[in-house]
């Protein structure tokens, strides 16, 4: 059997993806060639990793393992006998009738059946421990804390509308920002986002310190990092989705726009979060949940 699935998604709706594809092929009676189409760009090498295990254990005598996976950026000829597209606005749309997460309306899109735990909803990258770009693995920092405070897909990013409804406006990140300095004063701090996702001069003061910023990392490296991190302070966005993954301990501020249900990263069992207006939140409400979150609820790594 060959399937061709199309994914032009940011990466925390990549990432959902994973429960349903992983499913679709495991009910597959035959040796399953599988085909991901979508941009080359950060996201791409995202998709092997969701199924690293299955070729990694492939053998002729288990024909219901993948046999071949490859990722494309042009719509390869031919016929196929599954021809889908991960298409993330018609399963929001299917969540919202049926109150239910991202990862399971594209798993009803598909025609799979992924389960109703949240170990079931947990999204699926598997690192490559022997690739991480040109930087030897044997530099993966560990125990880190690290601070994502960017959101792709956050309102403020459109100039017709301007104002945040996920990124919180960056005086309200300093008591939060304190406290992780004086809670873990020897713990290096790390801020992520793509190449350009830095603070604006002038509110940058009293935020990031020197040497802190590690922008544009390849995810397959930032996975690696997120296995060893101490922990992640992140809005809404790819990096909390990533953390799902490698199962980090992670404090996170969901915005009040989205329902819980549609897509918190619920599969990751080190996750404590809030929910929150950026523009009407006080920052004293979000950090008394960081600290009983730090004290009480995350298996903070040593």
């Amino acid at each position: 059997m060959k399937a061709l699935f199309k994914s032009v998604n940011l990466i925390g709706d990549a990432l959902n993806i994973s429960p349903a594809l992983r499913a679709w092929i495991k009910q597959q009676p035959d040796i399953v060639e599988v085909y991901v189409q979508t941009l080359n760009d950060h996201v791409a090498p995202l998709y092997k990793g969701m199924v690293r295990d299955f070729l990694e254990n492939y053998d002729e005598d288990r024909p219901r393992k993948l046999k071949t996976f490859c990722t494309v950026y042009d719509r390869p000829s031919g016929e196929w006998d599954v021809d889908h597209t991960f298409d993330v606005n018609a399963a929001f749309k299917l969540s919202d009738q049926k109150r239910q997460h991202l990862a399971t309306s594209y798993a009803d899109l598909l025609g799979v059946k992924i389960g109703d735990t949240k170990f079931d909803l947990k999204p699926i990258y598997i690192p490559d421990y022997t690739h991480s770009g040109e930087i030897p693995l044997s530099t993966i920092p560990e125990g880190l804390i690290l601070v994502s405070m960017f959101s792709a897909s956050c309102t403020s990013r459109d100039p017709k509308i301007g104002v945040p409804n996920k990124m919180l406006p960056w005086e309200k990140w300093k008591p939060i920002l304190k406290y992780i300095r004086e809670r873990f004063p020897t713990t290096p701090i790390r801020f992520l986002g793509a190449s350009t996702d830095m603070v604006p001069n002038g509110y940058a003061m009293g935020l990031v310190e020197a040497g802190e910023y590690m922008l544009g990392i390849p995810l397959n490296r930032l996975a690696l990092i997120m296995q060893k991190a101490k922990l992640l302070v992140t809005i809404d966005n790819g990096m909390a989705h990533l953390a799902a993954t490698q199962e980090t301990p992670t404090f996170e501020m969901y915005p009040m726009c989205l329902a819980p249900y549609y897509i918190l990263p619920v599969g990751n069992p080190n996750l404590y979060w809030v929910q929150m207006d950026p523009m009407k939140v006080v920052s004293e409400y979000l950090l008394k949940h960081l600290e009983y979150a730090v004290h009480n609820k995350l298996r903070v790594r040593k």
